[in-house]
């Protein structure tokens, strides 16, 4: 009769190379992803930012002082004789802890209130 008592040597050293493959491919291959969808975040964000600020400037005549206006003011919109639309400008947006707009790359929004130009601060994204 023949007993095994557990796994040999080269059992195990394949087991442990198969392991490392598995962990060479897969974890670059998740920091991409997990990149590339704050990118995508950061592209939605930025564009949600511009037409609230477009949306503010045509409520407003001007563009606000700072990006937390967005977040603050509500505005009244009349949509037919019997509707009225009650909105924010900027909502479910991440603030950081002065309740300003943050991207997903926890850096705050560069924000010119004279142009109503804003970009990320995040650097390799400042001209998005």
């Amino acid at each position: 009769m023949s007993y095994q008592k557990g796994l040999g040597v080269i059992d195990t050293v394949i087991v442990v190379l198969i392991v490392s493959v598995f962990i060479g491919v897969f974890i670059p291959r998740y920091y991409r992803i997990a990149r590339e969808s704050q990118e995508i975040a950061l592209m939605a964000g930025l564009n949600n930012i511009r037409m609230s600020l477009d949306l503010y400037k045509m409520h407003n005549t001007e563009y606000p002082k700072d990006l937390r206006e967005l977040i603050t003011k509500k505005y009244i919109q009349p949509y037919r004789e019997d509707t009225i639309f009650k909105g924010e400008y900027l909502k479910d947006h991440a603030l950081d802890n002065e309740g300003y707009p943050i991207d997903p790359f926890n850096n705050r929004f560069k924000y010119d209130p004279n142009t109503g130009k804003v970009s990320s601060q995040t650097t390799g994204y400042e001209g998005w």
